[in-house]
């Protein structure tokens, strides 16, 4: 998701200035500073380095979505990437119906919710590891996140699958669209964070294709925890495998089988330096922004649950990074430490270097949060009740098994031819009191730098 914001380049003349900048990271010893128990991760703004394997794949990514956008200037000029061409008014009129029903029956995965493609045979592995040595290798748990309105994407998607060989479910999406009112969002039990108003890099209200994002992945961290599932890794479907991707999944989760971790971006535009070096492929990031693909571990899922994260909702890539305890300098997102005190730093991170996945060249025009579109609404502008109200679909849940689709076949054939830790509790006053301390403790430190400014 915000795959536009990797082209703002970061600023230096915003509310914090660049002197003050430049104290607050010496002073607080660059890479981390520690506050009580914790050490918060402070890597500073990114870097240009051309001999940084993230950085060298970032700009060919960015060289190609300029020509892409030269090439296609007419179409994007136009803005008629707003609908899928592959979709008459009759399909997006049914599409929009069943988003709507889609929603109702959120937070969970029905059988109607997934399609299950396979392209390899047998089960699937991408470590060659020794038996029970945990790498968070995710097997045949890999799910891409797909919005019904947008085949386009979803053909691109499956081509990469079929071309990788690799199995996956194909998850429809929570479409934002499909929200009418307020009230939608508080039978669904969710909310924005409080006084939400976006950052200095991201300066914009809460979109309802925000929302969607959000709990679209949402439903498979539910999903994993619902089903005890260990590990997953989780993709947008507007991924390009990089080469050989499966080998070097597999090998570099090998490197870090040592290293504790609740998620893995395998795909990420960084926007601050590494915190460190794991290994010879794998790095701590600082702020990271894109989802389009990460490995979540079962602690992580469960971790993101029991926060009650749909309770202050912000964009899902500045969640994550807030999570992980980063951007409390300010320097990238002002807000970071004001948004720490909803969003506690219960995930443990680590990113590929350089990214095995990337969206691909032109996907951003056809995203509902990188790009604004006639559809697009902002959650502050929705009214307060709409014509219907949101009939949710609760159930029980047991131990049942994870239930299956029934359009595998069809997809398949048309391309081939053929540990819980404990993370405390999520509530303001619940909030692990050293994790405030600390807030209170940064808060003031970086106050009293820019005062001597």
């Amino acid at each position: 998701m915000a795959i536009a914001r990797k082209f703002k380049r970061l600023s230096h003349t915003g509310a914090v200035p660049a002197a003050c900048v430049t104290a607050v990271l010496l002073a607080s010893g660059h890479q981390r500073r520690r506050l009580g128990n914790l050490a918060i991760a402070m890597p500073g703004l990114r870097t240009y380095d051309p001999n940084d394997p993230t950085t060298a794949l970032h700009k060919r990514y960015h060289d190609g979505t300029i020509q892409y956008t030269m090439d296609n200037y007419d179409w994007v000029e136009g803005k008629r990437y707003q609908e899928d061409v592959q979709l008459n008014e009759a399909e997006r009129a049914a599409v929009k119906q069943e988003a709507r029903k889609r929603l109702s029956r959120w937070p969970h995965l029905e059988f109607q919710d997934m399609d299950n493609v396979k392209f390899q045979k047998g089960s699937q592995k991408f470590c060659s590891c020794s038996p029970g040595v945990d790498t968070g290798d995710p097997e045949d748990h890999v799910f891409v996140v797909s919005l019904s309105r947008r085949p386009t994407r979803l053909r691109h998607a499956l081509g990469q699958l079929h071309s990788a060989q690799i199995s996956a479910t194909i998850i429809a999406a929570a479409d934002g669209d499909a929200l009418e009112s307020q009230q939608d969002l508080k039978d669904l039990g969710v909310h924005i964070m409080p006084e939400y108003e976006g950052h200095k890099n991201h300066n914009m209200p809460f979109t309802t294709g925000e929302v969607g994002c959000f709990l679209s992945h949402y439903t498979i961290w539910h999903h994993m925890v619902e089903y005890n599932i260990p590990s997953a890794l989780i993709l947008e479907d507007d991924f390009d495998f990089q080469a050989d991707f499966a080998k070097r999944l597999g090998t570099y989760l090998q490197e870090v089988a040592h290293e504790p971790w609740d998620i893995l971006y395998v795909g990420r535009s960084p926007m601050e330096n590494d915190v460190r070096s794991a290994s010879e492929h794998i790095v701590e990031p600082g702020y990271t922004l894109w989802t389009v693909g990460y490995i979540l571990r079962l602690s992580g899922a469960r971790a993101l649950l029991d926060s009650n994260a749909e309770k202050h909702m912000v964009p899902l890539d500045d969640f994550f990074s807030v999570a992980m305890g980063l951007g409390m300098d300010g320097q990238y997102n002002e807000r970071a430490i004001q948004w720490g005190r909803h969003i506690q730093p219960i995930l443990r991170g680590l990113g590929t270097n350089p990214p095995l996945v990337m969206p691909y060249v032109g996907s951003m025009f056809l995203s509902d949060t990188a790009m604004l579109r006639k559809g697009t609404r902002y959650v502050r502008d929705l009214p307060e009740s709409g014509l219907l109200r949101l009939r949710r679909n609760t159930r029980n849940i047991d131990s049942q098994a994870c239930p299956t689709a029934g359009l595998s076949e069809e997809l398949s054939e048309e391309l081939t031819g053929s540990e819980r830790a404990d993370h405390g509790d999520d509530s303001a006053d619940g909030m692990r009191q050293a994790w405030r301390d600390a807030l209170d403790t940064l808060d003031r430190f970086t106050s009293s730098m820019l005062s001597t400014c």
